[in-house]
């Protein structure tokens, strides 16, 4: 915990606690090293947050990462239903807009959340890196979260959790693919194929979900992938 700032640059953290994993009122920035969360509240939480690197995994009773809010009451209020397929399809936000950033454009990381994956009281954008969330199984919380502007632009991105408040990217200068797909349970596979039948994502979730965010270098906006959730098989157009 920093009243200010917090840089990692390199080495091994193993952490366990009630509150946040990692702490900084101003800047959390991870640029290396290997951090294992076992219990938190919140993992990772900061105003600005950037990650550039290293390998970071996380288990959190609340929001996996969240910028510029403490207990920001997630669990509480809900959105309007959503057109949730496209870039930008979501409800009204319940809070006013912050001006937390969170950046990621390198390193591995793996969230699994009660609450929000990815809380960002401001905007999010992803420019590379790779990130699996295994996102909240009840309504009032969501895979990815945001106020004003999530873009991907790189990287690969998983996300499943449930679809009650669910949003996606608001941009996407690669494909990206965001679907409903009833209530899965846990362990149940997710594959999406390019048209030559090349496997691009294979990934099978340690939580049920309702909701299945995915992104790669790989997938293009404008193409056809078919993406198969468990034994259901469907053509879907990248955004």
């Amino acid at each position: 915990h920093s009243n200010l700032w917090v840089e990692i640059i390199s080495g091994a953290y193993e952490i366990a606690t009630g509150d946040d994993g990692i702490h900084a009122d101003e800047d959390l920035m991870i640029k290396g090293g290997t951090i294992d969360i076992t219990e938190c509240y919140e993992g990772l939480e900061g105003t600005h947050i950037s990650i550039n690197g290293g390998s970071i995994t996380l288990v959190a009773k609340d929001d996996g990462i969240n910028s510029a809010g403490g207990n920001d009451d997630s669990g509480l209020g809900g959105r309007d239903d959503m057109n949730f397929g496209k870039p930008g399809g979501h409800g009204g936000g319940m809070m006013s807009a912050g001006n937390g950033t969170i950046v990621i454009s390198g390193g591995t990381l793996r969230i699994t959340s009660s609450g929000d994956g990815i809380d960002a009281n401001g905007s999010f954008e992803m420019t590379g890196g790779d990130v699996i969330i295994t996102g909240p199984t009840v309504g009032d919380t969501a895979t990815l979260d945001y106020d004003t502007t999530a873009v991907i632009s790189g990287g690969t991105f998983i996300g499943t959790g449930a679809s009650g408040m669910a949003q996606t990217f608001s941009e996407s200068k690669q494909g990206l693919i965001s679907i409903k797909v009833g209530n899965c349970t846990a362990g149940t596979t997710i594959i999406v194929k390019d048209k030559d039948g090349n496997e691009i994502i294979n990934h099978s979730p340690e939580l049920n979900f309702a909701v299945v965010i995915v992104s790669s270098p790989k997938m293009e906006k404008g193409q056809s992938y078919t993406v198969s959730v468990g034994e259901d098989s469907e053509s879907i157009e990248a955004n």
